[in-house]
């Protein structure tokens, strides 16, 4: 098995060669950066490399098949091996840097990424900048992995309580066990490229035995799920609230009702989605720590009739 992972470690890093040798030949792309490494510990279970081109602003070649996602995606082949690209303006890897686009340098605990070519100073100072800043921000992650896992507590227990669909419900409290598995990841403060949930039963194996494994083991009942779902439950009530914490530092610091639509806009780009943040904000009404108002929103910019969205108030100092 090592010798058939070196050998196809080394046939990765032929094509990341020789791609690269096109890319510094051709002077509309300006860096190359890839994500994630190309170790042991990775390669066995890839199939592609994966790259961010930078290129020149006004040069992208659009196809219909990319319809309007600004993100551009491409997979390119060399050597045998098949490259995943995404395409990225140099004005749009800017505003990544900042942290203001989406898709900025999130979840660094699960992917490292390394400036393999760069023509332009200041993009290899961007990037080395806001990769800095990404691998310390423990706290953002937490957050955000958080959330993902309150959404998906909500939604399993729905199932659970509404559909009885049983094996939905075992899919879903799947998807928990990796969350928790993620949180315990980024809990660690380690950079971890492998299987998220092999190294979470490496640092909580008690309770990802209780969560994952016998999840796995046991007969698909609702009681059984039931427990899994309890769990979970306990688990959250153990560490969301401080993992919550920047959520709950903006609304004290606002001292007044947040919409929730504004509530959204002050963590866009973070991967901390409406949706979960607003599970978050309905667990922590729930757990009394904060009060759940309405406020009124336009959905056009022409509305004159206002709908009402939800609204979050923490009064606590």
């Amino acid at each position: 098995m090592a010798e058939i992972i070196s050998e196809k470690i080394a046939r990765f890093e032929k094509a990341l060669r020789v791609f690269l040798e096109r890319v510094r030949a051709d002077s509309n792309l300006l860096a190359a950066v890839l994500v994630g490494s190309l170790t042991e510990e990775v390669v066995w279970r890839r199939d592609a490399i994966s790259l961010w081109l930078i290129e020149k602003d006004g040069v992208t070649k659009r196809l219909r098949a990319d319809g309007e996602d600004p993100r551009v995606f491409r997979t390119l082949v060399e050597e045998g091996v098949n490259l995943h690209i995404e395409l990225i303006p140099r004005s749009r890897f800017k505003r990544m840097v900042e942290g203001s686009a989406r898709t900025a340098f999130c979840y660094s605990f699960f992917a490292r990424r390394k400036l393999v070519y760069c023509n332009d100073p200041s993009l290899g100072k961007w990037f080395e900048d806001a990769d800095t800043v990404a691998r310390r921000d423990q706290e953002r992650e937490l957050c955000i992995a958080t959330t993902w896992l309150i959404h998906t507590h909500r939604h399993a227990a729905h199932i659970l309580e509404n559909q009885r669909d049983l094996d939905l419900a075992f899919q879903t409290l799947l998807g928990g066990a990796h969350c928790v598995a993620a949180a315990e990841v980024i809990a660690s403060g380690e950079v971890h490229e492998g299987l998220v949930i092999e190294k979470g039963l490496e640092l909580a194996p008690a309770f990802m035995r209780e969560v994952y494994l016998d999840l796995l083991a046991a007969p698909r009942t609702a009681e059984n799920l039931g427990k899994t779902l309890a769990a979970l439950d306990g688990y959250l009530e153990k560490h969301a609230e401080a993992r919550l914490a920047p959520v709950l530092r903006y609304l004290r610091k606002e001292k007044r009702l947040v919409p929730l639509s504004e509530l959204a806009d002050y963590f866009a780009h973070s991967q901390l989605y409406p949706w979960h943040l607003e599970a978050a904000c309905e667990w922590l009404e729930r757990k009394k720590r904060l009060g759940k108002f309405s406020a009124p929103f336009g959905l056009t910019k022409m509305s004159r009739v206002e709908v009402e969205e939800p609204a979050y108030l923490c009064e606590e100092d």
